[in-house]
């Protein structure tokens, strides 16, 4: 990509018939200053990508990290409540009077674990839900600001100055010009040309006469 020094730096072969030193001078500062927007305004886009590109990063570590939160708690939650269902089964067997006490109160523990587990488990999604959310909010943005750039860029491209059209126009209206000229100039001979014919058609009547 060429650079606002490479045009401005840029030399040009003299013929002949060249163009206008002054005019191609100032043509290429203006270039320069447009290319020379669009350059930087490439640039900042460009960071703006890298900084989406690693904020998406870290909402996919983000992520994962919830997920595998996620799946420790599940599988804690099974563990315990497992556990806990082998702990009261073993403590009914092996006691008679007192294994009923200690069976319901090793049930209510077990409901409580398992509460908890859940209550974890629906505040960790709730969690991932809500991250969810917020990175697809942020994309959008991400792209809508995108898309507005790209297009104020479009539009700027779309202004710049065309010097073939100019110079196509310069001719045609030339040539306009001449073609009027000459169409006058055949107009003012014809009555002079008359005017000359009636002067001798009179000599010659004052001659006969």
């Amino acid at each position: 990509m060429l650079t606002p020094m490479d045009i401005h730096n840029k030399d040009f072969k003299r013929s002949f018939r060249g163009y206008n030193e002054d005019e191609i001078d100032d043509f290429l500062d203006k270039v320069v200053n447009d290319y020379e927007k669009l350059f930087r305004e490439n640039d900042r886009l460009k960071e703006d990508l890298a900084r989406a590109q690693k904020d998406n990063e870290q909402y996919h570590q983000l992520e994962q990290n919830l997920k595998d939160t996620l799946l420790v708690a599940q599988k804690t939650a099974e563990e315990v409540t497992s556990n806990a269902r082998k702990n009261a089964e073993e403590t009914r067997e092996n006691t008679a009077k007192e294994c009923q006490n200690k069976i319901q109160e090793a049930e209510m523990n077990a409901a409580k674990i398992i509460e908890d587990a859940k209550a974890k488990a629906q505040v960790i999604v709730a969690e991932y839900d809500r991250l969810v959310r917020e990175k697809n909010n942020f994309l959008r943005k991400v792209k809508i600001t995108m898309e507005s750039e790209l297009a104020i860029i479009n539009e700027t491209l779309s202004e710049l100055p065309d010097p073939e059209k100019e110079e196509r126009e310069k001719k045609a209206m030339g040539t306009q010009a001449e073609a009027l000229q000459k169409a006058l100039s055949e107009h003012q001979a014809v009555p002079y040309e008359a005017k000359e014919l009636g002067e001798e058609e009179s000599d010659e009547e004052k001659q006969e006469d």
